[in-house]
């Protein structure tokens, strides 16, 4: 892509010809986006000063704008980015932004032109800008305001046209990003209410009316407005089904397909009640969040709904639902406190083969709610998966179906160890003859290229950078909401290109997919970590961790951890997180250079010179320039600074 491409919604960033545009001064950033919100009408240079130097006297305004002018032309090689036009200033024909593209796509009538709008508007303008002078906040506050209208329009036509089409999700969809960028507007709560309603999602309706109640109560000191209040008294009228006729036999699921479970109503134990919305709202949540992951095939929780009695038949289940695991648990409340048990049982036979106690507030509010069912099935879906593993135990990979071998290749991507990465890319290889439609087969790709530039196994090149991207984004063209294609294509782009933005915006999307993932939490903490925000880096993998605390691959956790604090210069922290991802087994020769490194800069050169020792036993050929050259960290001297402590480390130049 040639050209200089200038985004604004979301936050700052500037490209040219594809590629990251060089670091430019606030000030210069500011102007940039000034004449592109008004792009169409040349700005007089007055009105710039007004907005960008108001203390200023005329000769330092000059001075300050031809400044600015500079800092674009020369890492612009000369590029027209802002030209003048009779005293006023304006962006280059050359220029493209993403607030004209939205604004052109926002005058679509067709649906697929208004949904490029509403990929258009990535957030805020200016998300995260720092602050600069009162005028320009006062610009700034004013031009978000008229584009947020703009999107929260587009996103009412589409509501309003999947909704006449019978697209009861398109329009859910469309109303839950207009909550997320106006969560106080009346006329949104009623449209979100009605469309959960509308698509069968009635406890997600009711959870999100109580998400709605406390924030107008604590932002406003008011109740919803009656419409909302009175569609929440239907959703939960709605709650208890009718008595549906009897279900017609399911077939079992193919022997080539991912395994289908069923998730059951949890029980009620115990004298004090727990509100059918809260149960069946867990239920739910636990259903898209499983379904969310792709490595199951997930009854819908309409079917499971019916399967109230706690003593049902596990078999029978199975039998009828063509499940091949099923999942129940039990609900007791004690006072303040609500115990979850869950049990994960084979329908083959009826036993259980893995449970699991949660404890929570009885209150749980939203953020609990979401919490404990991600907790649930960040532990549940690997189990799943060892027992698909155990099953398929000495089978010859020509004998295993695409499903299968996916599920093989995956356990040994686990693993870090050369052999077996070589047999996951032969196993690889052959799911994309056989099904060349397979997103995860080729998001598993992408990552074993990955890893193996990573690990030392391949050049780390920029033609190993483009295989990567490649595999990346054909899983996505594939399967645009598959949360691994996601997540690694989002890690790529932070550690192979340093676009923190876009990695940014990568990992929300897959946020939004299933906020409750534990691994896109853990790897979105990598572009704050490299790009001076390490705090928030830290908070990530807390979050990551709190949601998968038993995690098998809880190395990729340490290890994040010790990242974020190596970026915070907490370098015996971030030496004590390493030494413990060291501890666990497949650990990666990249955790071994960040250990090494934090060591070194806390002054432990022995422990370090040890741990340097170990990782060049491992990959003898790395060097210190490659590893400052490939580092992801923004900031030159910071990546300079990681150069001389792996160098005290004792690793080679």
């Amino acid at each position: 892509m040639t050209g200089v491409r200038l985004n604004l919604l979301g936050g700052f960033g500037l490209r040219v010809d594809g590629q990251e545009g060089p670091p430019l001064p606030r000030k210069t950033r500011a102007l940039l986006a000034v004449l592109a919100v008004d792009r169409g009408r040349p700005m007089a240079r007055e009105r710039v000063a007004e907005l960008l130097w108001p203390n200023s006297g005329p000769k330092q305004i000059q001075g300050s704008l031809r400044e600015a002018l500079y800092s674009l032309r020369r890492p612009l090689r000369g590029r027209q980015v802002v030209v003048s036009h009779d005293g006023a200033l304006a962006l280059g024909q050359d220029v493209a932004t993403d607030v004209e593209e939205f604004e052109r796509q926002a005058l679509a009538e067709d649906l697929a032109g208004l949904h490029r709008a509403a990929r258009a508007y990535a957030g805020p303008l200016l998300a995260g800008f720092p602050q600069l002078d009162e005028d320009f906040a006062d610009w700034l506050a004013l031009s978000r305001d008229v584009l947020e209208r703009k999107a929260l329009a587009v996103l009412g036509r589409i509501g309003d046209l999947c909704t006449a089409t019978g697209d009861a999700a398109g329009a859910l969809e469309a109303a839950e990003r207009m909550f997320a960028i106006d969560p106080l507007r009346e006329e949104i709560h009623s449209r979100l209410l009605d469309a959960c309603g509308a698509a069968g999602r009635r406890a997600d309706g009711l959870r999100h009316y109580a998400a709605i109640a406390e924030m107008m109560k604590r932002e406003l000191g008011i109740n919803p407005g009656a419409q909302t209040r009175e569609i929440a008294q239907r959703l939960r009228a709605e709650m208890d089904p009718p008595v549906l006729p009897e279900r017609p036999r399911t077939e079992p699921t193919p022997v080539g397909a991912p395994p289908q479970i069923a998730v059951l109503p949890f029980a009620q134990l115990g004298d004090e009640a727990v509100p059918s919305h809260i149960a069946d709202g867990i239920l739910v949540d636990t259903v898209c969040q499983l379904a969310g992951l792709r490595e199951l095939q997930v009854i819908s929780h309409g079917s499971s709904l019916t399967y109230r009695d706690p003593q049902v038949d596990l078999r029978q289940v199975g039998r009828e639902l063509g499940a091949r695991y099923v999942v129940r648990g039990s609900m007791r409340r004690r006072g303040d406190v609500l115990r979850l048990t869950t049990e994960l049982a084979d329908a083959r036979t009826g036993a259980v083969v893995w449970a699991r106690t949660h404890d929570t507030s009885a209150t749980l509010d939203f953020a609990d709610q979401d919490r404990l069912v991600a907790q649930i099935v960040n532990t549940l879906a690997p189990r799943v998966q060892e027992l698909e593993l155990r099953r398929i135990r000495g089978q010859r990979p020509d004998t295993m179906t695409v499903y299968e071998k996916v599920l093989l290749a995956r356990e040994h991507l686990v693993t870090i160890e050369r052999d077996r990465f070589a047999e996951a890319k032969t196993l690889l290889d052959q799911v994309v003859q056989q099904e060349p439609e397979y997103a995860d087969a080729y998001a598993l790709l992408a990552d074993w290229q990955g890893v193996s530039m990573n690990q030392g196994w391949l050049p780390y090149d920029n033609g190993g950078r483009e295989e990567t991207e490649r595999l990346a984004r054909l899983a996505l063209a594939l399967d645009r909401d598959n949360i691994r294609a996601l997540v690694l294509y989002a890690h790529r782009r932070a550690m192979l290109h340093r676009d923190y933005d876009g990695a940014r915006r990568m990992f929300e999307r897959a946020l939004d997919v299933a906020p409750g993932t534990a691994h896109s939490w853990l790897y979105s903490s990598y572009p704050f970590a490299y790009n001076d925000d390490p705090q928030e880096a830290i908070r990530r993998v807390q979050r990551a961790l709190d949601l998968s605390p038993r995690d098998r691959r809880a190395h990729d956790y340490y290890s994040a951890m010790c990242v974020a604090h190596y970026a915070a210069r907490n370098f015996d922290e971030a030496a004590a997180w390493g030494r413990r991802a060291m501890a666990e087994p497949g650990v990666w020769v990249a955790t071994m250079r960040w250990t090494a490194a934090s060591l070194a800069a806390a002054g432990r050169a022995s422990e370090a010179s040890e741990i340097a020792g170990e990782a060049l036993a491992v990959a003898p050929t790395q060097r210190v320039a490659n590893s400052v050259r490939n580092s992801p960290f923004s900031n030159e001297a910071r990546r300079a600074e990681y150069g001389k402590h792996l160098l005290a480390a004792g690793f080679n130049p």
